[in-house]
């Protein structure tokens, strides 16, 4: 089973077990990370221009890496949408259907004029803005881009923007066709910007089926196992740990781990019995400070878990800094991880 981010990692340890009937096989569950997405392309002069090492026109390249990603997106509900920006045109918005994406996609033009076609790229951020505002819940948006950016706005300067007035609900994802330094600086500085982004090579993508997959569950979705009830059970004794991650830098309850503190919240009701609630961080930031956040996504939890029901003298919470990592911090996925509260229900 793939490494999963974000999930339930359920294991228990069960200790004088009595059952009439086990329980079912495992079963996987989609939990959508983001409610909706904008597939967000590149249609300058330089995308029509030949990629350096892949002797092909980068918005060909780009419209197979679309085409690509589109086909292994879930159906979980989202809303969706395919823009351009030089120049920019909101090509397509709804809810999301394959066939509306794929049509959005060859569209596009692969034989366009190249002289005097520059790249505004933060112009092109800023136009798409109100869309992004009109869109409910966490958005994502996936640039498939050059890098390159020779007019307009600073396109750092302007996701930098939008990601502060957005509150945590929007999140920039990079796919690079860049054959310069300097494009590939531009977007990966827009990928820095914030711990919930995911950046990869367009053409790595092209070559390996297996990295779609990965940068789609990255993106879009976490899969969480969830094993069949048991219809006939006597007294079970067991352990059972729940991880709830969070963004960087925040204690907000994200969307996408609701559904796991609602069964959380289950749970508790039904084993009628304390629970331990640690708060951790990644390694990012002065000792204290992480002490602190650590403490406050804990206390996260638990406000949550009060207001389903539980009795807050059941939910011991505390925070444990960034003194216990279960993931290397020296990777920004295994930080991700390690942004966490973990739950144990004894």
């Amino acid at each position: 089973m793939n490494k999963l981010k974000s999930i339930v990692a359920i294991a228990a340890l069960a200790i004088g077990m009595m059952l009439m009937l086990g329980a079912g096989p495992a079963q996987a569950k989609l939990v959508p990370k983001v409610d909706g997405f904008v597939m967000f392309a590149d249609y300058s002069g330089s995308m029509a221009m030949r990629h350096e090492t892949e002797g092909v026109k980068k918005i060909i390249l780009a419209k197979q890496v679309m085409q690509g990603i589109n086909e292994m997106i879930p159906a979980l509900g989202y809303e969706a949408g395919m823009a351009t920006f030089a120049p920019f045109d909101l090509m397509w918005q709804g809810k999301y259907g394959k066939t509306e994406i794929d049509q959005a996609v060859g569209s596009l033009s692969e034989d366009y004029e190249i002289f005097g076609r520059m790249t505004p790229m933060g112009n092109g951020m800023s136009a798409l803005a109100p869309t992004l505002d009109a869109m409910k819940g966490k958005v994502a948006v996936i640039i498939f881009s050059d890098g390159v950016n020779n007019e307009g706005i600073d396109p750092v300067a302007e996701a930098t923007s939008m990601y502060q007035a957005a509150r945590g609900r929007l999140c920039f994802h990079v796919v690079s066709f860049a054959d310069s330094a300097a494009g590939q600086k531009v977007l990966d500085d827009i990928a820095a910007l914030s711990g919930c982004s995911v950046s990869a090579s367009g053409p790595a993508l092209l070559a390996d089926k297996a990295a779609v997959d990965k940068f789609v569950r990255d993106v879009f979705y976490d899969d969480v196992a969830e094993a069949a009830p048991a219809p006939m059970m006597e007294k079970v004794t067991e352990v059972i740990e729940l991880r709830i991650n969070f963004d960087f830098d925040s204690a907000m309850i994200r969307d996408d781990m609701m559904p796991i503190l609602d069964e959380a919240a289950q749970m508790l009701m039904k084993a009628d019995r304390p629970s331990v609630l640690e708060g951790h961080t990644c390694n990012i930031g002065p000792d204290a400070y992480n002490q602190g956040l650590s403490e406050r996504r804990a206390q996260s939890v638990k406000q949550y878990l009060v207001g389903k029901g539980i009795p807050a003298v059941k939910l011991g919470a505390s925070g444990m800094g960034e003194s216990m990592p279960k993931y290397d911090n020296n990777t920004g996925e295994g930080r991700k991880l390690n942004r966490r509260v973990e739950i144990t229900i004894k």
